[in-house]
């Protein structure tokens, strides 16, 4: 009765009572303090966005603004089930002509809508509307239309450009079939120098650019510590919770997040000014979803 009481599911109740491995209720636990404490900051957030609106309507400001969530229940639109080609970004919708070059102004290649408007990364949709969740987040409104037998989306960003986008196709892909997955079942190699725990000081773009006398982001880093420990067994704190179901092999980290997404970022340690650094990779949803570059955390040795 305790747990449901504290928001564990039927299926969650039932799993934790099957095992008899108090590791595995452990990493039960922490998976439901960390969905708890989202579920709180996004309470919070919320609240203050309603706070806003509420002011906003005082002040007789009736519309709504962009940047809030959108809650409404989902609306279909089989329109726009698929993959979408950033092709351009422009000022308004009747300066595009699809027979011209363009950049477009944004870090994002394509955008995938999954079928029920199911949210990857920091998109997601309903009918009408393509939902950002990055940052404060964006709600901004979508036009369809054809041209020379093309289907194009008109997507107003920011509430002002007009950000283009192409179709590629209509297929109805998955969230787990759209992530890019590393191989994750290497052997286990040893390297005694990676023994220890490591706290992290950075985070850089590339390895050449840390420099130990400009450290950028001391304070507020996700990923904190990385212990590893001997016979492969590696234990990840974050600032929200502590993973200890994951491995390593000489060079590389291998982690198995439960939800089908495995990654193996790999590990360097260099040194500098006589002191030793290590450096992880940081693969979030810019590597699984963007198809970015990882960047890395940077850490010493405890």
């Amino acid at each position: 009765m305790e747990l449901k009481n504290i928001g564990f599911t039927l299926d969650e109740i039932k799993r934790y009572c099957e095992t008899e491995n108090d590791s595995e209720r452990k990493k039960i636990i922490e998976e439901k303090h960390w969905l708890l404490t989202k579920l709180s900051e996004d309470t919070t957030r919320n609240l203050k966005k309603l706070e806003e609106i509420k002011q906003n309507l005082l002040k007789g400001e009736t519309k709504m603004p962009v940047n809030i969530d959108m809650d409404a229940s989902f609306e279909n639109d089989e329109r726009v089930i698929g993959c979408w080609d950033s092709v351009a970004t422009v000022n308004n919708k009747e300066d595009f002509k699809p027979e011209n070059t363009y950049k477009a102004e944004t870090d994002f290649k394509e955008i995938y809508f999954l079928p029920e408007g199911k949210q990857y990364w920091g998109f997601g949709w309903t009918k009408n509307y393509l939902k950002i969740t990055f940052g404060d987040g964006m709600i901004c409104p979508y036009e369809i239309t054809e041209i020379n037998g093309g289907q194009y989306m008109f997507i107003t960003y920011n509430n002002a450009n007009i950000w283009v986008l192409k179709q590629r196709d209509n297929k109805r892909y998955s969230k787990k079939e759209i992530a890019l997955n590393d191989y994750i079942g290497l052997p286990f190699d040893n390297d005694e120098k990676i023994i220890g725990k490591w706290n992290a000081v950075d985070v850089v773009k590339n390895i050449e650019d840390f420099d130990p006398a400009k450290i950028k982001y001391k304070e507020d880093l996700h990923y904190v510590s990385a212990e590893f420990l001997p016979d492969g067994i590696l234990r990840n704190y974050y600032k929200d919770y502590i993973n200890d179901n994951m491995k390593w092999t000489k060079g590389t980290t291998l982690l198995n997040w439960g939800d089908g997404t495995s990654l193996a970022p790999a590990y360097e340690i260099r040194e500098f000014n006589g002191k030793e650094y290590l450096f992880i990779e940081w693969k979030s949803g810019d590597y699984i979803y963007g198809k970015r570059k990882p960047c890395y955390y940077v850490f010493v040795r405890e």
